[in-house]
């Protein structure tokens, strides 16, 4: 069986079409375990709508996605985990492809590509990835967790942190790959939506996390160089924007420095600092 973790927090009205596409998977031994995140909608009654004897509806006091994960896995039968988000799609034989790809290859963890879907374009991502096991020096940036297919033991071994406001995936991964063979299947399966509400828009969420990733592994620039220098072109790109204060934009530049000191980047903190301050 396949345990699918599905955390949500105030998303009742796109929760439905995130679960169906759980539930209408060609791969049918499943069970959806919706964790309500302390949801003040109708979170609820959108859960038990489905009525499917495979769903199971777990409600948490507020504690963030991380937190509702982590209690999914503690309460999941199955020999297999996935997670799905409460705002994006899978199609339908995402579970069936990436468990065949994890026995084929004797895994511990398969990652598929998805599509981003922000309103104006869909490409599939993330596009450095090639078909097979990742090697070292590994570079987990861009894995989304609603790609991700493990065996429940490797999230037993090791759940996510929920101190991270962000990158809680990115900083799994690191901790998994020194332990566990990760595999990435070249097939986008997941159609990844970008909302209004979605953490990947938050310039102060990206700083706090790249912040406290850098104290809890501060080995990230000397053993996963790729995965700080894709850090460190995020915390660049966004120091240009107007809608954040001068002295953050400068915060932003001075934190990507420390994820890459290289001459590129120093000359774009140059640059940046000159156009964008």
């Amino acid at each position: 069986m396949i345990s699918v973790i599905l955390p949500s927090y105030n998303r009742a009205e796109k929760l439905k079409r995130s679960a169906l596409s759980v539930l209408n998977q060609s791969y049918r031994d499943i069970e959806l375990i919706i964790v309500d995140d302390g949801s003040t909608d109708n979170t609820r009654e959108a859960a038990r709508s489905l009525d499917d004897k495979r769903v199971k509806y777990i409600y948490q006091q507020n504690s963030g996605a991380c937190a509702a994960r982590n209690a999914g896995i503690a309460c999941s039968s199955g020999e297999y985990v996935a997670f799905q988000d409460s705002d994006d799609y899978w199609l339908a034989d995402k579970l069936e492809k990436q468990l065949d790809c994890l026995l084929a290859n004797n895994a511990d963890l398969v990652f598929c590509k998805y599509f981003v879907n922000n309103g104006f374009e869909k490409k599939a991502k993330p596009d450095r990835y090639s078909e097979g096991f990742l090697s070292s020096p590994y570079n987990v940036y861009g894995i989304g967790t609603q790609t991700i297919l493990a065996k429940k033991e490797v999230l037993q071994d090791m759940n996510f942190d929920i101190d991270m406001p962000r990158f809680q995936d990115l900083e799994l991964l690191l901790r998994v790959c020194r332990k566990y063979r990760v595999y990435c299947l070249d097939i986008p399966l997941v159609e990844y939506n970008v909302g209004s509400d979605s953490l990947s828009r938050s310039s102060s969420k990206l700083y706090s996390a790249c912040e406290l990733l850098l104290k809890k592994h501060p080995e990230i620039n000397s053993q996963y160089p790729q995965t700080a220098k894709s850090l460190a072109r995020l915390l660049m790109l966004e120091s240009k924007k107007s809608d954040n204060s001068r002295s953050f934009r400068q915060k932003l530049r001075r934190l990507s420095l420390m994820y890459d000191g290289g001459i590129k980047n120093r000359v774009k903190f140059i640059i940046n600092k000159i156009m964008y301050n």
